[in-house]
């Protein structure tokens, strides 16, 4: 990355209030608001004059408007610190960073960076300062201080909103919250072992993987069918997915359980912004008292105890801190969102990225048929060899995170801090890691970092590899994702049997991506703004074993995994 500019610092004389909340020498042109300012003072001077009725009622709205506006002005200016990142997006102070981020989504982080080139900047907003890091190389600066800037102090506000839990329960979880003994800092270590490489992963893949077989030799006997395909994908991905954690008992099962987790998330942003979701998520609200009831009932008859070492480790936590079955059971809504949020939509992406593109799924297929062994019209494959010998089926699942996700990883500041001893990170604040900041720096990902290049993470020689701190697919240090490794197994292994034994069409001949403006701000991929018909035909009419014999080690996702550290690291 090209060297970025040093944060502007504040000189001159207070008495002097700049327009732009920095000195005068640093703060740029804006033409636009000198002439709407020059027009409103100059319409208060007119209708002083002329002193009619009409004017006086003018001059008193317009007077208020100036007065407020810099009255915004000087607020900003005198509680910004001149060590701390420069403050930007101050056209209107502290409401224009929220239009922005209302009307651009993940895109305004890298409008941001594109327009000020800085390491890192502020957001001021009403009561609160987010700090957005740019700069790759202080990435790793940021995670190290996972104490004094805690992805914790976040997740525990979004225990208490997300998932309704009561005061009581919150405080038990809350408590410690960067001390080794507290709920939150110990959670990951509870989950490890089911997560990681081993029999845990092993046993919740493989039963994945039996679902989808099964569903995909159904698919086949109906012959051709038109699907919307997000839909159909998210069905799929969901059943395979709970049925590999909760066990022979899933309430999944019931379609009544999936139409309410997708009610639910539908306004999971009005539960996080605490937007009275009771009043204005009505349909939400409901679904997720409906969920905690399933999920109580599920755990008061001990189906918890026939699932997978995963679900078994999250009762155990709650066990331990003496967190009320009732209470885990609201919980248990959280850990449907951890496990189906980005994901159903991943799916999606990959199936049409592969499909929609002749040559990546040529070189998929060319690829995953070296595992394929034919006897008499029986293909039979064993998915932990694809999981480990497809290098181009893993580089088109990382690009499919780089060009679509939007993620954001976040962490609280428990107090005062200076960041690499340049930069004062204010205590209370909000410190911001985009993912789309990350994956689309050009000298990083070279020219071609605005297309989608489905062999970009192959490593070659004599082509030097992208910086990996850079890739935030699955996020980084103590937000990174822990179940990241279940999650893009499932993803993998329904991608190459879709490709090894489907055509996918569009109905209207021509492959079309959605937009996705009207994706929550929460989800870290992006859900289509519409659906696309496609025509799902079997290639062939041969029987096909799948199977999965188990992977002894986790596959190369994140930076941690390419260091060989696991999921807890900070």
């Amino acid at each position: 990355m090209t060297s970025l500019p040093e944060h502007s610092t504040r000189m001159g004389s207070k008495c002097i209030i700049p327009l732009t909340g920095r000195p005068p020498e640093s703060r740029p042109t804006n033409t636009y608001i000198q002439h709407i300012w020059f027009w409103i003072y100059l319409r208060i001077f007119i209708s002083i004059g002329k002193g009619d009725t009409m004017s006086s009622f003018v001059v008193a709205c317009l007077g208020a408007i100036a007065g407020t506006y810099m009255f915004s002005w000087a607020l900003l200016y005198f509680t910004q610190d001149a060590k701390e990142p420069r403050a930007i997006a101050n056209t209107i102070p502290f409401i224009t960073p929220i239009l922005g981020m209302a009307a651009k989504k993940a895109n305004f982080y890298r409008m941001m960076r594109d327009k000020y080139d800085l390491p890192l900047y502020t957001l001021r907003m009403p009561g609160s300062r987010i700090y957005v890091i740019n700069s790759t190389s202080l990435i790793p600066v940021v995670q190290r201080q996972f104490r004094t800037l805690a992805f914790t102090a976040l997740e525990s506000n979004l225990i208490r909103d997300l998932m309704g839990v009561s005061k009581s329960t919150h405080d038990i979880m809350s408590r410690n919250l960067v001390r080794d003994e507290g709920y939150l800092m110990v959670f990951p270590k509870y989950i490890h072992s089911a997560v990681s490489a081993g029999p845990g992963l092993d046993s919740m893949n493989r039963r994945s993987v039996e679902i989808l077989a099964e569903s995909l030799d159904k698919l086949t006997e109906k012959g051709s069918m038109i699907n919307k395909m997000f839909e159909w994908t998210r069905h799929e991905l969901l059943m395979a997915t709970t049925e590999a954690v909760y066990g022979p008992k899933n309430p999944y099962r019931d379609p009544a359980m999936e139409e309410a987790w997708y009610k639910f998330e539908s306004g999971i942003m009005m539960f996080v912004l605490k937007l009275w979701p009771q009043v204005f998520a009505k349909e939400s609200f409901k679904a997720r008292k409906y969920m905690g009831k399933i999920w109580e009932r599920y755990f008061e008859s001990g189906a918890h105890k026939e699932a997978s070492e995963l679900i078994q480790c999250r009762f155990k936590i709650n066990e331990d801190f003496q967190i009320p079955l009732k209470e885990t059971a609201k919980i248990e809504v959280g850990g449907s969102f951890a496990i189906l949020s980005n994901t159903l939509p991943a799916t999606f992406w990959m199936i049409y990225h592969i499909f929609s593109d002749p040559v990546v799924l040529e070189d998929i297929r060319a690829e995953l048929f070296k595992h394929v062994k034919e006897v008499d019209e029986i293909c039979t494959i064993d998915l932990a060899d694809v999981k480990g010998s497809c290098p181009i089926l893993l580089s088109t699942f990382k690009e499919m995170l780089r060009y679509n996700a939007i993620g954001v990883s976040a962490r609280i500041a428990i107090e005062d801090h200076m960041l690499d001893n340049k930069y004062l990170i204010k205590k209370g604040s909000t410190v911001m890691i985009p993912s789309k900041v990350q994956h689309t720096i050009p000298s990083i990902w070279g020219e071609t970092v605005n297309e989608f290049h489905h062999k970009r993470f192959i490593r070659q020689p004599g082509i030097k590899a992208h910086n990996p701190i850079s890739f935030r697919g699955f996020g980084g240090g103590t937000t990174l994702c822990p179940g990241r490794h279940f999650a893009s197994t499932e993803v993998l292994m329904f991608s190459a049997l879709m490709a090894l034994r489907f055509d996918i069409r569009p109905v209207g001949g021509k492959w079309l991506r959605p937009t996705t403006e009207k994706s929550p701000l929460v989800a870290a991929i992006p859900v289509p703004d519409w659906d696309i018909d496609v025509e799902i035909c079997p290639r062939d009419k041969k029987k096909w074993n799948v199977s999965f014999s188990g992977y002894g080690k986790d596959m190369e996702i994140s930076v941690e995994d390419i260091g060989g550290t696991k999921a807890g690291v900070h």
